[in-house]
């Protein structure tokens, strides 16, 4: 990474952007961190202290979030001063910029200040080369090796935090050899199972029976118990039915996700999905999950018969006659 006084970092995953923010804190080797947000700071105070030079630490970082003044259609009072600021500016003062949307207004004058002397990173969720890139720089610096990086990815996932924490795993139970196989990955990681459940939510949904069972056989041969499935199911269509709720109330994905309090791109991915699911179809089967588990619970089902019925017996009026 080049060094630069201003950075601009846009996308949805936040993790990817807070990678993006300990690489470049990394790299200028900068102590005196300052961090403020837009939607509570104004302009002037950002400047005032971007263009004072202290005492103690004559260079800084300034983390600016909420820079949703890069968007179309947005703007914040007397930008004309930050345009200006780009400019003629303190070098002693490094800004990042943070905006949490996947789209930025290039057509603006902002941007196009900025651009000049700035270095633009795109935070994509799940880029492979991205995450790819990322695992090998974290190996490098602690001096492991690993046998088969897609591999490891695909039994963790694209979250980088998760990443992170099961690299940290690895590199405790490998503490003497420094060399990660398969075999240790399959040991010792949690594989994650947010896409699977997701694949089984949308089958149930669209009845595809077979496809269900297959899931559901999956689930049970990494030795979920039934127990699990019933609860990453009520989870996930609790999630489906507060989203659908939310976009009925004609709140954006960025509101939702921030009301969730989740990942704006989780949201969006499930939008795409809900528009043929009405609320009380997903009501209906948060109701049932909950009575298959009370009926578990009270020995009065096989936790195995339950989820396969659950699958297999549903009505048009989605009821359940067990």
């Amino acid at each position: 990474m080049n060094m630069s006084n201003f950075y601009l970092l846009y996308g949805e995953d936040n993790a990817v952007i807070d990678n993006e923010i300990n690489k470049i804190i990394k790299k200028l080797n900068i102590k005196d961190i300052i961090k403020y947000s837009f939607d509570s700071t104004d302009v002037e105070t950002v400047l005032e202290d971007a263009s004072t030079i202290s005492m103690f630490a004559p260079k800084k970082i300034i983390i600016l979030e909420d820079c949703n003044f890069f968007k179309a259609n947005k703007t914040i009072d007397k930008i004309e001063l930050l345009e200006n600021y780009l400019e003629h500016y303190n070098p002693n003062s490094y800004l990042i910029f943070i905006i949490n949307s996947e789209k930025i207004d290039t057509r603006k004058k902002i941007y196009k200040e900025l651009k000049k002397n700035a270095l633009i990173v795109e935070c994509k969720k799940g880029d492979n080369n991205y995450l790819i890139n990322y695992v090998e720089e974290y190996l490098k610096e602690n001096n492991y090796n690993l046998e088969d990086i897609n591999y490891f990815l695909k039994q963790v996932g694209n979250n980088i935090d998760n990443i992170k924490n099961e690299l940290d795993k690895l590199f405790m139970y490998k503490l003497n050899d420094k060399n990660i196989t398969n075999a240790d990955i399959d040991k010792i990681t949690i594989k994650d199972m947010e896409n699977d459940i997701f694949e089984l939510t949308d089958a149930i949904i669209a009845r595809d029976i077979n496809k269900s069972l297959m899931l559901l056989e999956e689930f049970l041969n990494k030795n979920y118990d039934e127990i699990q499935i019933i609860m990453l199911l009520a989870s996930q269509f609790r999630f489906l039915f507060q989203v659908k709720r939310l976009m009925n109330k004609n709140k954006r994905y960025d509101e939702i996700a921030k009301i969730l309090e989740v990942n704006p791109y989780r949201v969006k991915f499930t939008i795409k999905k809900l528009y043929s699911y009405s609320e009380t179809m997903l009501l209906e089967y948060i109701k049932k999950l909950a009575q298959m588990d009370q009926n578990i619970k009270l020995g009065l089902m096989n936790k195995r018969l339950a989820l396969e019925l659950f699958i297999i017996k549903r009505e048009d009026n989605y009821e359940l006659n067990y």
